[in-house]
């Protein structure tokens, strides 16, 4: 079995390994309600988010651009970064997500997240 991580999320420790996800099913919501989603459910602050080698948002990126993604669906931010459409037979996106725990600023290291967008 891969080896384990170590992460606290809702106060709890979770040891997960590479063959595990953070599976989101909430249908294809904006930029802004996945950022909201991890602050309220996970009192997570995330500071990136990537799709293959696409940066889809960082902290660090222009803010412009930002508040524009963060008023788009998920999927259309991927396609309008990758400059990729997304077959349509895909229901997931994998995304890896960078984020800090709300009440230490101690990044936690999270597995890869599987975001149904359809």
């Amino acid at each position: 079995a891969p080896a384990k991580t170590k992460a606290i999320l809702k106060g709890k420790e979770w040891n997960w390994t590479a063959w595990d996800s953070l599976d989101f099913n909430m249908g294809d919501i904006t930029l802004q309600e996945f950022l909201d989603h991890f602050e309220n459910e996970y009192r997570l602050d995330v500071s990136m988010i990537s799709y293959g080698v696409s940066i889809l948002f960082s902290f660090f990126a222009n803010r412009k651009k930002v508040e524009e993604r963060k008023k788009m669906k998920m999927s259309e931010v991927v396609t309008s970064v990758s400059k990729k459409e997304l077959p349509p037979n895909q229901l997931f996106i994998i995304l890896e997500v960078i984020a800090n725990d709300l009440d230490t600023d101690e990044e936690v290291e999270l597995p890869y997240v599987k975001f149904r967008f359809r």
